[in-house]
C-alpha cells in the first residue's frame, strides 16, 4: 500500500498583491516587489544588506532578480524543495534555497505531460536562436568553435567573417521562423535566446526582434557587447540583456577572446556597457542588464580589475545600472576533441584545482564579490558551474540514463535546421528537421525526430555528453527523481509536491532563468 506524505502547512502566496504605479507588471509580497518577469537566480536575501532604492512614494525597487522573501521565516511550516521531488524543509532553510527550478510547473500543459511520462510530445519553451554563425571573436573555449570549423559551410572561425547566407539566415527567412515559432507555442511560453556567432553579425538583428515582439515571442540576448546598439535592444525591450566581459584589462580581454590587441574592442565593450547602463537608469526599461564573467587560468586574476570596472559604472550612474553579474568556470565541452586542444593550446585552461580557486570568487568574503556588491549588483554563481562533473555514483541511482528533457530547449540554426536541443551545439546528427521546408508541429511529430531520440538514447547522451550545468542536464535530475516515484507507484505524492510548489512559487513569465 502506498503511503502519502502527510499534507505540510504550505502558506500560500495570499500577501500578493498587483502594485499599482509601477511600470511594469509587479506584485508585492510582504515587503518586497517581485517584477512577473523575474526570479531568484542568487537565493536567499540580498548578501550585503544595503537598503532597498525606492519609487516615488516608497514602494521599494528590487536590485536583482527574485530579491524577495517568499515568507515569514518564522511561520511554522514546511515547504517544497523545488529540485528533490517529494522533499519539504522548513521556512529557513526554504528562504535560503534558490526558486528558479519550480518554473516549470507553472506551465500546467507541459507540467501535466511531465506527470503523466509524456516527455516526447513537450514543446520548448525556447528556443537558441543561432541564426547567425559569424562573430568578431575567436574563444578558444567558445561552445560553438565546432560548429563554426566544421558545421558551416565554408567556416567561420575567423574575425568578423563576411556574412553571407551561408552563415547568416535572410530576413525573409528569419521572419518565416519566428512566425512558426510563434504559432508553435504552449501555455502562453515561447522565447528566443539570440546567440550565435554574435547576434550583432545579423545586420536584421533588431527588425527581427520587433517582429517577434509583436508575434509574442519573448527575448533574451546574449552578446560580446563590441557592436551592441543598446538604444535599439532597448526599443525591443527584451527580458534580458546579458554582455560577456570577462576580463578587466585590454591585454587578458584580447588574450581571452581571440583577436589582435591593436584593436579597439575592448574599448568598444565598455563604452556599450556604459551607454546600455546610462539608458537604464534613464528611461527604467523592464530589461534586466548583467554582465558575465567567465573564467578559466587565462583571467583568474584578471577578475578583481573586472569587478572595478563594474563597480565603477554604478558609481558613476547610479543604482539600477546593472542588474547583476554572473560567474562561472569555463565548461569543459565533450565536443572539444583532443586534437582541437592541443593545436589551439588549450581549447579550455583548466588545471586540476581551477574549480576550486575559481569558486573562492565567489565567496562571502571574496575581493569580487566585495567590490561588486558594494554598488547593490549581486554576484551571481551559475547553478552546478562550480560542482564536480558527476561519477557513476550519481547515475546508478536511477533505472534508465534516456533523456527526458530533450522536448524543453530547442535549437535554430542559422539554415534552418532544427536541433533536437540546445545543448547539442550544432551538431548534424541531433537536427530533427528544417523549419523553413515544415513547421515545427509537423516536424516535432516526424519520425526523424523519434529517430534522433532513438540514437541519443542508445548513446546514453544525458550520461555521457550533456553539460551538467545545463538546463536539459537540470531538468533531467528531476524528471528520472520523477520516473522513480513513478516505479514505486508513489505519484500522488509528486501531484502533491508539483501542487505545493505552485502554491509558494511564482510564475516567471519566461523560460531564461531555467
Amino acid at each position: 500500500m502506498t503511503q502519502r506524505l502527510p499534507r505540510y502547512g504550505i502558506e500560500p502566496l495570499a500577501s500578493v498583491r498587483q502594485v499599482p504605479g509601477v511600470a511594469r507588471p509587479a506584485f508585492q509580497i510582504h515587503d518586497d516587489i517581485l517584477y512577473a518577469n523575474e526570479e531568484l537566480i542568487g537565493p536567499g536575501k540580498y548578501p550585503n544588506g544595503l537598503e532597498l532604492q525606492r519609487y516615488p512614494g516608497g514602494l521599494p525597487i528590487q536590485q536583482y532578480p527574485g530579491q524577495v522573501r517568499q515568507t515569514d521565516l518564522n511561520a511554522p511550516a514546511r515547504y517544497p524543495v523545488p529540485d528533490v521531488v517529494g522533499a519539504y524543509v522548513g521556512a529557513e532553510e526554504w528562504g535560503q534555497l534558490p526558486k528558479y527550478p519550480a518554473q516549470w510547473v507553472h506551465w500546467p500543459t507541459r507540467a501535466a505531460m511531465v506527470l503523466e511520462g509524456r516527455y516526447h510530445e513537450i514543446r520548448p519553451v525556447h528556443f537558441e536562436g543561432i541564426f547567425t554563425l559569424v562573430c568578431n571573436f575567436m574563444c578558444p573555449h567558445c561552445s560553438r568553435r565546432p560548429t563554426r570549423v566544421r558545421w558551416v559551410e565554408g567556416g567561420t572561425w575567423a574575425n568578423n567573417t563576411m556574412v553571407t547566407k551561408d552563415n547568416t539566415m535572410d530576413y525573409e527567412h528569419l521572419v518565416l521562423t519566428i512566425d512558426r515559432m510563434a504559432e508553435f507555442g504552449q501555455d502562453d511560453q515561447m522565447g528566443i535566446v539570440w546567440g550565435g556567432g554574435d547576434p550583432t553579425a545579423t545586420p536584421w538583428v533588431y527588425e527581427a526582434m520587433l517582429h517577434a515582439k509583436s508575434r509574442g515571442v519573448k527575448a533574451s540576448f546574449l552578446t560580446n557587447g563590441v557592436f551592441m546598439e543598446p538604444a535599439r535592444l532597448l526599443e525591443v525591450e527584451p527580458i534580458l540583456v546579458r554582455v560577456s566581459l570577462n576580463c578587466g584589462t585590454e591585454e587578458q580581454y584580447a588574450r581571452f577572446h581571440g583577436y589582435p590587441i591593436k584593436w579597439d574592442y575592448f574599448q568598444r565593450c565598455l563604452d556599450r556597457i556604459s551607454e546600455m547602463a546610462r539608458l537604464k537608469v534613464r528611461h527604467r526599461p523592464a530589461t534586466l542588464f548583467g554582465i558575465s564573467l567567465i573564467v578559466d587560468e587565462r583571467n583568474l586574476d584578471d577578475m578583481v580589475a573586472a569587478a572595478h570596472i563594474i563597480a565603477s559604472v554604478v558609481h558613476e550612474l547610479g543604482p539600477g545600472a546593472i542588474d547583476y553579474c554572473i560567474v562561472r568556470p569555463v565548461y569543459d565541452y565533450k565536443h572539444f576533441d583532443a586534437d582541437n586542444r592541443l593545436r589551439s593550446g588549450g581549447a579550455v585552461r583548466l588545471e586540476p584545482d581551477t574549480r576550486h580557486r575559481s569558486s573562492g570568487l565567489i565567496e562571502v568574503d571574496s575581493e569580487v564579490r566585495r567590490i561588486v556588491e558594494s554598488v547593490g549588483v549581486p554576484l551571481v554563481a551559475i547553478k552546478d558551474s562550480f560542482e564536480e562533473v558527476p561519477d557513476e555514483r550519481f547515475y546508478a541511482q536511477f533505472q534508465s540514463f534516456d533523456c527526458l528533457s530533450y522536448g524543453w530547449c530547442g535549437e535554430i540554426r542559422h539554415n534552418g535546421d532544427v536541433q533536437l536541443c540546445s545543448d547539442s551545439y550544432g551538431n548534424p546528427l541531433y537536427t530533427v528537421g528544417n523549419v523553413w521546408e515544415d513547421d515545427l508541429d509537423t516536424i516535432w511529430r516526424g519520425e526523424r525526430r523519434q529517430q534522433v531520440l532513438r540514437q541519443i538514447n542508445e548513446a546514453e547522451c544525458w550520461k555521457r555528453r550533456c553539460p551538467h550545468n545545463s538546463r536539459g542536464h537540470h531538468l533531467n535530475r528531476i524528471f528520472h527523481q520523477i520516473e522513480e516515484f513513478r516505479c514505486q507507484d508513489r505519484m500522488a505524492e509528486v501531484q502533491q509536491w508539483v501542487s505545493d510548489l505552485r502554491d509558494v512559487t511564482l510564475p516567471l513569465g519566461h523560460s531564461f532563468f531555467i
